[in-house]
């Protein structure tokens, strides 16, 4: 999905801001050249700072500041502010430990094995959900997995797999293996011609990219926080409205099953540590705007992507491709881990020979210098 037609999809304004004074709030950027944020996302330091004052408020007992750690009111707060970054309803937006267990939420509510149909979903997923997919094979669940072919999916292989008994088109809105991004308003298009649902994991997405899950089309949707959220084990899930309780069943029940809205599907209390990090996290996200945050780390991918193929790493991510994300082929692992431990260098490195190179808004053009030195 080409860049311009991603925005256009998303259709948000960027919040004012700037991001010149942004690597003063990662203390980690000094330590060594973190470019592995795809992995986990080093805290900014007001988040920082607000699950030291709810651990300190805990601790001590209430003072002046305990007050905001306190009932629903921070909850509300952090789930208004993940709403506004999806362009979603509050009552849409509920709290999970982990995209996983939304995505199982999702996948059992909507009685897929119960009512004999399948689910499509591709090898460009997160590994973790492709896994959970097989298993469900094994029990006897239809579930079409479409290839990649050239570090792509086609929709025309994913129109081939859907058919009228499709109930769910399961995607992650950006790859972790590559940073291609789907092109969701199509794939809900599709999944709704035909009856289904789109769900889109946004992991890799949200905070580094626009998204508007009304304009886009997308019927589900869930992310973990640790990564471009900027922090903590903490999670949501988005439900759209008019599915909730309906074509989404709920399918525990206790005591978050009856609150209103897609809270009904919490399967616990949500972290208070982890909602005090979000909250400061989100806020800090919405003062440097998601797009500012793209357009910074779009010109480190473009230069990563010009340089990176004359050292001799093949580029693996779409050239076009908006993401947070560049994956490279590595001719020799070995050599090259050793070469960026010497460096201080953090990115991922598989053993397939590939390597993931994921920096932020804390990083600049020196650390990607102090990179491309030690592959050279």
């Amino acid at each position: 999905m080409q860049r311009r037609h991603f925005l256009a999809a998303a259709g948000l304004a960027a919040a004012p801001g700037s991001l010149a004074a942004a690597r003063r709030d990662f203390p980690w950027a000094d330590r060594e050249v973190y470019l592995n944020c795809a992995t986990e996302h080093p805290l900014p330091l007001p988040a920082a700072r607000a699950m030291e004052d709810y651990v300190r408020a805990i601790t001590y007992g209430p003072d002046k500041d305990r007050a905001r750690f306190e009932g629903a009111e921070i909850q509300n707060r952090v789930r208004d502010r993940f709403a506004a970054l999806i362009g979603a309803k509050p009552l849409e937006v509920g709290f999970v430990p982990a995209t996983q267990i939304a995505e199982n939420l999702i996948v059992d509510g909507l009685e897929i094995a119960k009512d004999g149909a399948n689910i499509v979903t591709n090898d460009l997923h997160y590994g973790g959900s492709l896994l959970n997919y097989n298993r469900r094979i094994e029990q006897g669940l239809d579930v079409r997995i479409v290839k990649s072919r050239d570090g792509r999916i086609d929709l025309r292989d994913v129109e081939r797999a859907v058919d009228r008994k499709t109930r769910l088109i399961a995607v992650a809105l950006v790859s972790n293996v590559n940073g291609f991004v789907e092109d969701a308003p199509a794939l809900s298009k599709l999944a709704h011609a035909h009856g289904g649902y789109l769900y889109t994991d946004v992991i890799q997405a949200a905070g580094a990219v626009p998204i508007d899950v009304h304009a886009m089309g997308i019927d589900f949707l869930a992310c973990s926080a640790y990564k471009w959220l900027m922090g903590g084990r903490f999670g949501y899930l988005y439900v759209r409205e008019d599915l909730q309780g309906g074509a989404m069943k709920v399918k525990h029940f206790g005591g978050r099953s009856g609150q209103p809205g897609a809270g009904r599907y919490q399967v616990s209390t949500a972290s208070h540590v982890g909602c005090a990090c979000q909250d400061e996290a989100l806020a800090y996200i919405a003062r440097l705007g998601v797009e500012n945050i793209q357009k910074h780390n779009q010109g480190l991918h473009a230069r990563l992507r010009r340089e990176m193929p004359a050292l001799g790493f093949r580029c693996l991510t779409p050239e076009d491709s908006p993401a947070p994300i560049s994956t490279f082929q590595v001719p020799d692992v070995q050599k090259v881990t050793d070469r960026l431990r010497k460096a201080r260098v953090i990115v991922t490195l598989r053993g397939d020979g590939q390597m993931r190179v994921s920096p932020s808004v804390f990083n600049h053009q020196g650390d990607l210098d102090v990179f491309l030195n030690a592959l050279s």
